[in-house]
């Protein structure tokens, strides 16, 4: 006979078994699959990654391994270059095609447009070479030394997600969404979901979010291609699903457009897997 401390937590337990009883017995569609994966490639990468790294270390893969791993799976990542001057920044720009951003390499202020090193829009070589002296100078007055930067072109405009994935002990994979910026840092507005997801449990992720309605069409705005944004979130949760030697990945921000979604910065972490049973483990 389960016991509570108050009637309050015992009503809270009976309502999350009778939301339980309705998830068991509701129509949960088929498991996401997308079909263009390339497993055997992504194995390999993975393995070479591990193969001098001691059990129980974690190692950071380098960006063109990361978007390599991603692209195994259908995640294209949108293209950056790593500049260290204004000229190379120049040059990049010219490579990439205008206009363009510039971002500190620095994984924390390349996402703080507020502390003055993140430059976004730039047209001209003019407005480049400026924004790099002045960016430059303002990241090492915070930091307090020089940082490199990385040049991207601009996407189109959009509202900023973050898509997480995680090996945990107790349940394996794990799978997260968030609005990029105040939302997650300062309100936890996450959702969470343990793979293999279905194409409902994909919508509901997005749905459950209280910033959701960003996605669709707040207060006039436009609707934002939300059916982009669910395809990052599957092909995510297979890639973990698949891959226990994934130890975390990071999608930040991913930029949902009117049309498209597009993989600004991405993190991916391999390490030897903890358990011994690294088939996936799922709920009955």
């Amino acid at each position: 006979m389960p016991t509570f401390p108050s009637a309050e937590a015992a009503v809270t337990a009976v309502g999350s078994a009778r939301e339980y009883y309705r998830w068991r017995h509701s129509d949960r569609g088929a498991r996401v699959d997308p079909g263009d994966i390339d497993r055997r490639t992504a194995k390999a990468l993975v393995q070479s990654a591990l193969a001098d790294l001691p059990a129980g270390s974690s190692k950071r893969l380098g960006g063109p391994e990361a978007e390599r791993l991603l692209g195994c799976y259908g995640i294209q990542v949108w293209p950056e270059r790593r500049v260290t001057g204004p000229e190379a920044a120049l040059a990049a720009a010219d490579e990439l095609g205008w206009p363009v951003a510039l971002k500190p390499a620095d994984e924390v202020l390349r996402h703080r447009t507020d502390l003055g090193g993140v430059r976004l829009d730039l047209s001209t070589p003019h407005e480049l070479a400026e924004a790099y002296t002045s960016a430059a100078a303002r990241v090492e007055s915070i930091i307090g030394r020089p940082c490199a930067f990385d040049i991207q072109p601009m996407a189109p405009p959009g509202a900023g997600c973050v898509v997480r994935a995680a090996e945990d002990e107790l349940y394996g994979p794990i799978i997260s969404l968030g609005l990029a910026g105040d939302a997650v840092e300062l309100l936890g507005d996450v959702s969470y979901r343990v793979p293999p997801l279905t194409a409902t449990d994909v919508t509901e992720m997005i749905g459950s979010l209280r910033a959701a309605p960003r996605l669709y069409g707040h207060r006039g705005m436009p609707r934002l291609d939300v059916t982009a944004l669910e395809g990052v979130l599957a092909r995510v949760s297979v890639l973990k699903e698949e891959l226990a030697e994934i130890s975390g990945i990071v999608l930040h921000p991913v930029l949902v457009g009117e049309q498209g979604a597009a993989v600004l910065g991405v993190r991916v972490d391999v390490a030897h897997p903890r358990r011994g049973d690294v088939a996936r483990r799922v709920l009955p």
